[in-house]
């Protein structure tokens, strides 16, 4: 019998400037699309990413936070934010568009060591 792997893609870039953001969330649908278990992280500059009423048209870059509530059709669950990202940032979870889950740094450590696959953008 075949087992899965366990996925975490982590966001560590801010939605603008690069393909980074659009990249990352491309491969989670698409992983998740095929059944993988997925789950996704966000850290330093990649909570940008998830900001409410982003409006990029001034910089001519499109707003791939439409996107993020997919993840729940895709049936993507594990979405985490690292808390001390948002703090520096001033940023809380009211701010987010889309419900995660909050997680320290020494959990974000836990995690990251659990996964068989990791994919950084």
């Amino acid at each position: 019998m075949e087992t899965s792997k366990t996925i975490l893609i982590v966001n560590r870039k801010a939605p603008f400037g690069s393909a980074f953001a659009k990249e990352a969330l491309d491969v989670g649908l698409i992983a998740a699309a095929f059944g993988q278990k997925l789950g996704m992280l966000f850290m330093d500059d990649g909570v940008y990413q998830l900001l409410k009423q982003q409006d990029p048209a001034d910089i001519n870059q499109k707003n791939s936070s439409q996107t993020l509530p997919m993840l729940e059709m895709y049936d993507v669950k594990e979405v985490y934010v690292e808390a001390e990202s948002l703090q520096a940032r001033n940023l809380s979870a009211a701010d987010l568009l889309i419900p995660v889950d909050i997680i320290d740094s020494q959990t974000t450590s836990e995690l990251l060591e659990q996964q068989d696959i990791l994919l950084n953008f």
